[in-house]
């Protein structure tokens, strides 16, 4: 083998953190995909543009928004316009982050496909399906990005292990579960810092809540299958329910997690918003977000 590409092989163990393709493959990552190289190509292309346009759009409605100040401290509270504003806000400061993980992935996928150093079927899409989102261990186990379960997970298995617990027990399940979120909190305390010194530790008691939130989430649907409400109630029901149980905890917990103030308007190089409509309104670039933002989830 050429030593460019063994350089290659090993760049991709080193910067691969979900191993994809290797022995060292964590849970949950998405299908790997099977379709001719050049209509890979096409499609991530089409998925990073259609990334762009909301990642805009949020971002132009941020710096409308004097909830978004880093200047008046006392405005940047996501409870002070009402719950439906606050549920817009948390969209709009999460999608850009969002967004500019998925989005580079995609074109770095395209290039490296469209230049055949490397197949469309070790680029698995980044993030899971919503449609798996209807409670909140799959949310954060399948939906979301698992860039950080490699490092979390070794982690809580390690600390199981050094306290001698069984594997597949109840305590090793949930020894890793706090460990694992209490090492993802840590390792985002790392932005806490980039905002200001003080921050730091500020945003860790988001993600040791979605570990209790999870474990209270568990012994429901536990309790709800011992006395057979589960078997009673229509799969669409249920499904319905966990879906608002999933929202109504983001919708609460979130804040916590944006207590730092990290809001960075300036990601994308350009706006093409604010190229053809400088004066645009808040409610205008409301509007327009949430409106792309559930075309995108459609198609």
């Amino acid at each position: 083998m050429p030593f460019l590409r063994r350089m290659y092989w090993a760049l991709c163990v080193i910067t691969g953190p979900r191993g994809v393709g290797w022995n060292c493959q964590i849970a949950n990552v998405p299908p790997r995909p099977s379709e001719p190289r050049w209509s890979f190509v096409r499609q991530q292309l089409l998925y990073a543009l259609r990334w762009y346009l909301p990642v805009d759009l949020a971002q132009t409605y941020q710096r409308s928004n004097p909830s978004f100040s880093h200047h008046d401290a006392g405005l940047f509270s996501l409870s002070s316009q009402g719950y439906i504003q606050r549920c817009v806000n948390i969209v709009a400061w999460f999608s850009p982050a969002y967004g500019m993980i998925d989005m580079p992935y995609r074109l770095f996928s395209a290039v490296s496909v469209a230049t055949a150093w490397s197949m469309p079927r070790d680029w698995p899409a980044m993030y899971g399906e919503w449609a798996d989102a209807y409670t909140l261990r799959w949310f954060w186990g399948r939906t979301y990005h698992q860039s950080l379960r490699r490092y979390a997970a070794s982690m809580g298995k390690a600390c199981c292990r050094l306290l001698g617990l069984r594997q597949g027990s109840w305590a090793s399940s949930y020894t890793q579960l706090y460990v694992g979120f209490a090492v993802s909190g840590l390792i985002h305390c790392g932005g806490d810092i980039m905002v200001s010194p003080k921050l730091f530790g500020v945003s860790f008691p988001f993600f040791i809540a979605q570990a209790v939130a999870i474990s209270l989430e568990d012994a429901v649907i536990g309790v709800a299958k011992r006395t057979g409400m589960q078997a009673q109630c229509p799969d669409s029901l249920a499904h319905a329910l966990e879906y608002v149980w999933v929202f109504v905890w983001l919708s609460v917990s979130t804040p916590w997690w944006m207590r730092t103030r990290m809001v960075d308007t300036s990601r994308t190089v350009f706006s093409l918003v604010t190229m053809f409509a400088p004066t645009i309104t808040p409610g205008a670039a409301r509007f327009l977000f949430l409106s792309l933002m559930a075309l995108s989830a459609k198609v």
